[in-house]
């Protein structure tokens, strides 16, 4: 299932900015030892990895659209490389937290993992976040009216123009 193109930049700042502040909360709630915080952390990661299925599944329709335009296919690839790893990684986190919260003898060790994997996961949705805003403003992905063949050009301004 692929959602419509024109939804992917609309779609990808909700999980790149769910997942990184649920980790600053999460960082919060273990140093505070308030469970408010990492209760809000576990949820922003949910919605984040959740963002970041529907990021995928749009950009898997955006690829072919962004090939058309001249986009360097392994530029394309390590974008896309990074949000599927955001994806699964997320979603390791997701379960981690989850049997993190069972009572047991591996609660520390889940714990643990969680943290690791949600650390994981905001690193590898910044890389996907960085190398997505390169191929709009290195690439010209996505870019309408685009003034030459797959550049986006910016106005030269006249040695004269200083006032």
């Amino acid at each position: 299932m692929n959602l419509p193109i024109e939804l992917h930049p609309a779609i990808v700042h909700t999980p790149i900015a769910m997942i990184i502040i649920s980790f600053l909360f999460d960082v919060v709630g273990r140093m505070t030892d308030l469970a408010w915080w990492r209760k809000a952390a576990f949820a922003m990661l949910v919605v984040g990895v959740m963002g970041a299925g529907a990021a995928v599944l749009s950009g898997n329709a955006a690829e072919e659209k962004a090939e058309h335009q001249g986009v360097p296919e392994h530029a394309i690839e390590e974008h896309q490389e990074a949000g599927l790893l955001t994806l699964w990684v997320g979603v390791a986190a997701v379960v981690a937290r989850a049997l993190a919260a069972m009572p047991g003898p591996a609660r520390t060790a889940f714990s643990v993992l969680a943290l690791v994997a949600h650390l994981a996961t905001a690193g590898s949705v910044a890389v996907a976040g960085y190398r997505g805003g390169n191929l709009v403003f290195q690439h010209g992905a996505g870019v309408k009216g685009v003034i030459g063949a797959g550049a986006v050009q910016t106005p030269q301004h006249d040695e004269d123009d200083h006032d």
